[in-house]
């Protein structure tokens, strides 16, 4: 009898490392400042609270390091959710995945490759989906042409795009750069509308660090997955929160926090600032390569979230299986791009993550809670790996993540009720996955 294809450990500790980074650093950094001055125009608060996300990230990083350790196999969180909650909120998460957030995100990532890529290559503006949908048709073929290929993309982007903030950086310690800002660093008093409006930046800065989970999407395809998925994750959580803040403290040397909020494109701005005419087309380059590297990442990852949903369910059977050739979950991977692809043109895409962003928040919530459910239900579990900061870290994540909830549905209560009617409408296909599952057993 013909053994199963299954998935190739391919990955090591610096190939999960770079698809963590790579997944965080998208094209939120580069972007992001103008709309938390909009919020917070005060230089110091904003370097505090992008420190800020940093630690809330690594809190939730830390959590999910010991359940990728205590369950070491390709599916991240939608494990995580079933060994916790059961199938059905398994099935729940892997519906929103699918057809809610993470098709949306590789659709959004596809158009604004496409649009930064316009900006330094002459090509027809009508061609823009048209490029976007051609990239990731490109990367879904690397990827499934085996995960070796995937990570080269992801390796070599990452590398591109830790080099871009390092420029930017650099660029921020030139002798001239902090006669362009005058802007004042002293702390301000906090009172209650400060902080209802360092909430409302929090979410640019939370929306930023995103990513930081996709190395447990992997984990059955990275070598010794007790050990290096946890360190990949909270490595690249580390890693990226420096950055992060110097990055902003490079901006702040050369526009100032009045000027930023009209400063759409900041990472241009200082770069044409500090070197010229050359430093804002360099810029524009590596952000398209960013957006491109990011995506390449999300096409991996998402495939993998689908072949675990396809194993545990007959409604997403066929999607569960591995390319003999191969060794991809191949067919994962094409529904997820057919999905994005159908998005790019549809213009529905960026609907679609709005609605989603409240889903996933809930999500991320249940996850974290489930460390402290699973510390007290199993607790003679084999850990090889233990959230440090327990239970503080779990309880602090949960409770900025809930307040960042209540906050985002009652400032967009519309679009947070669709995205949990998007959510609800998966409840009667998982019946049906059920009862489709019960009679192929019946007849076998």
């Amino acid at each position: 009898m013909t053994k199963p294809a299954a998935l190739l450990r391919a990955l090591g500790l610096g190939d999960a490392t770079m698809l963590v980074i790579g997944c965080i650093v998208g094209v939120g950094i580069f972007r992001t400042a103008s709309s938390i001055a909009t919020h917070l125009p005060f230089p110091s608060l904003i370097l505090a609270l992008w420190a800020l996300g940093g630690v809330v990230s690594l809190c939730g990083g830390l959590c999910y390091a010991e359940l990728a350790a205590l369950f070491p196999i390709s599916g991240g969180d939608y494990i995580y959710v079933r060994e916790l909650y059961g199938r059905f909120w398994g099935f729940l998460f892997g519906w929103s995945k699918l057809f809610i957030e993470r098709t949306g995100t590789i659709a959004i990532l596809g158009f604004v490759f496409a649009e930064y890529l316009y900006r330094v290559v002459a090509y027809p503006q009508r061609s823009l989906r048209l490029v976007a949908a051609s990239a990731i048709f490109l990367l879904t073929a690397v990827n499934v042409r085996g995960v070796r290929w995937g990570k080269n993309v992801q390796n070599t982007f990452a590398v591109l795009k830790i080099a871009a903030l390092g420029v930017l950086i650099v660029v921020g310690l030139l002798p001239g750069a902090g006669s362009h800002a005058a802007s004042s660093w002293s702390a301000p008093v906090l009172d209650g509308a400060l902080l209802q409006s360092v909430g409302v930046a929090f979410v640019f800065v939370l929306w930023t660090f995103g990513g930081w989970t996709e190395a447990a999407y992997v984990a059955e395809e990275v070598r010794h997955p007790t050990h290096n998925v946890p360190r990949a994750m909270i490595g690249g959580i580390l890693l990226t929160t420096v950055l992060y803040v110097l990055v902003n403290w490079s901006y702040l040397r050369y526009v100032t926090v009045e000027e930023l909020p009209q400063t759409k494109l900041v990472a241009a701005t200082v770069m044409q600032r500090g070197l010229g005419l050359w430093g804002a087309v360099f810029i524009a380059w590596m952000v398209a390569c960013s957006a491109f590297g990011a995506l390449n990442g999300y096409i991996l990852t998402g495939g993998r979230i689908l072949y675990a949903l396809g194993k545990d369910h007959a409604l997403f059977a066929k999607l569960g299986n591995v390319h003999a050739t191969f060794q991809t979950p191949a067919r994962a991977l094409w529904a997820n791009a057919l999905i994005a692809i159908g998005l790019v043109f549809t213009k529905s895409f960026e609907q679609i993550v709005t609605y989603s962003t409240a889903v996933i928040s809930l999500f991320f919530i249940m996850t974290v809670l489930g460390v402290i459910t699973l510390r007290r239900r199993r607790p003679e579990a084999h850990r090889p790996y233990r959230a440090w900061g327990y239970p503080a870290t779990p309880i602090l994540f949960c409770l900025v993540m809930t307040g960042f909830l209540i906050d985002l549905c009652l400032k967009e209560p519309r679009e947070c009720a669709f995205g949990f009617a998007l959510l609800a409408a998966g409840v009667p296909l998982y019946w049906w996955s059920v009862r489709s599952q019960r009679r192929r057993a019946s007849r076998g």
